[in-house]
């Protein structure tokens, strides 16, 4: 026969019943994950006319890096803007604003230029908000001390039209002056003209297949009448609105042109001057 000892076994079970308590104690103590909050934006309502639909996105910063100013031998620090949209019945424009300048009267006037040249579409190209359709993004490519440059892109569907359109506008802005930077700023409009005509010309951004068709196409139009459209690009609007814009970004200079509606309406060329 096997017996046991009584004392033992009381023993034994109080030890174990400690052990568990402790256990779950601490299993109570442990502390509660930290919740990451890095990813949280503010938004900046903007008030519009009566008649209009207000609407604000997210607020975007240029990456916090540094760059020297030509010539000056000093740091820009970059600076940061947020998108606004403007809206009324079938009408969606993108633009932004400067948010972190420390000269606010200079940061009001560059807001208002640059809204000025977003929303200039609307009357060049006769919108009416209840018949046509227009829904316009915008990307601000760089922001600095020295220049703003962003770049609009969309669709216009106007009333009675077969299909709708591919639209792109750009727009420098000069910081310390306020003021449009236009093409001849960036390349001489004739030089560029014999540029796209040339077999050298680079197109951004397609395939093969419509790289070849643009290669073709784009010697339908003259060295003369390029130059012209050149030398009208870019803001401030002087009579017609622009068939051109461009901008430059990181060295290369880039600049559109019209093209059939079936190889995307418009078609942006690349110029790399220390590649020539």
């Amino acid at each position: 026969m096997i017996t046991y000892n009584t004392r033992s076994r009381k023993g034994a079970a109080l030890c174990v019943l400690a052990l568990t308590t402790a256990a779950l104690v601490s299993g109570c103590k442990k502390s509660p994950e930290k919740i990451d909050l890095s990813s949280t934006h503010t938004t900046v309502a903007e008030t519009m006319a009566p008649t209009t639909k207000a609407e604000t996105q997210p607020e975007t910063t240029v990456p916090e890096t540094t760059e020297a100013a030509a010539g000056s031998g000093t740091e820009v620090k970059n600076i940061s803007t947020k998108t606004n949209t403007y809206s009324s019945g079938n009408v969606s424009i993108d633009y932004p604003n400067v948010i972190n300048m420390e000269d606010t009267q200079k940061a009001a006037a560059i807001d208002e230029l640059l809204k000025k040249n977003a929303l200039s579409v609307l009357e060049a190209w006769e919108i009416q908000d209840t018949d046509d359709s227009l829904n316009i993004n915008c990307q601000v490519l760089s922001a600095d001390r020295n220049r703003i440059t962003v770049v609009y892109t969309g669709t216009l569907a106007k009333k009675g039209a077969s299909y709708p359109t591919n639209v792109m506008y750009s727009n420098t802005i000069d910081v310390s002056r306020v003021s449009n930077i236009g093409f001849d700023h960036f390349a001489d409009p004739y030089t560029m003209a014999g540029y796209v005509l040339s077999g050298d010309c680079v197109f951004y951004n397609v395939n093969d297949d419509v790289k070849a068709e643009l290669m073709e196409i784009k010697n339908n139009t003259s060295l003369e009448a390029y130059t012209d459209m050149f030398t009208k690009a870019d803001f401030p609007i002087e009579g017609s609105f622009p068939e051109s814009f461009s901008y430059e970004h990181q060295g290369v200079i880039y600049f559109s042109i019209p093209v059939p509606h079936a190889l995307g309406d418009y078609a942006i060329v690349m110029y790399a001057p220390d590649s020539k």
